[in-house]
């Protein structure tokens, strides 16, 4: 699914994070995956979100990527990685527990 020419970004937060508290307050879909990893969907696209070695519910830090880039007609014109990094300013806004 993925691979080495995917967009990824780092994200450390300023304090420990419920990563799914974030996604539910900016409305963004998403699956659990296991305790440091879950799947979002945002704009139609996938993003590989793991939080090691916290867990999703405590994180301090993400490892973002985006799995799948959204639908050419669902994307407005922006490119995967502008996406990713929209997606990424999420967690700056929301960045509490």
């Amino acid at each position: 699914m993925s691979d080495s020419a995917s967009p990824s970004i780092s994200v450390s937060l300023s304090e420990p994070t419920n990563v799914s508290t974030v996604l539910d307050r900016a409305g963004i879909d998403y699956v659990t995956v296991h305790e440091q990893r879950l799947l979002a969907i945002y704009h139609t696209g996938i993003f590989n979100v793991t939080t090691e070695p916290e867990s999703v519910s405590n994180a301090r830090t993400l490892e973002i990527e985006c799995w799948e880039a959204p639908l050419p007609s669902r994307s407005d014109e922006r490119s995967p990685q502008e996406l990713l990094e929209d997606f990424a300013a999420v967690f700056d806004a929301g960045d509490e527990s």
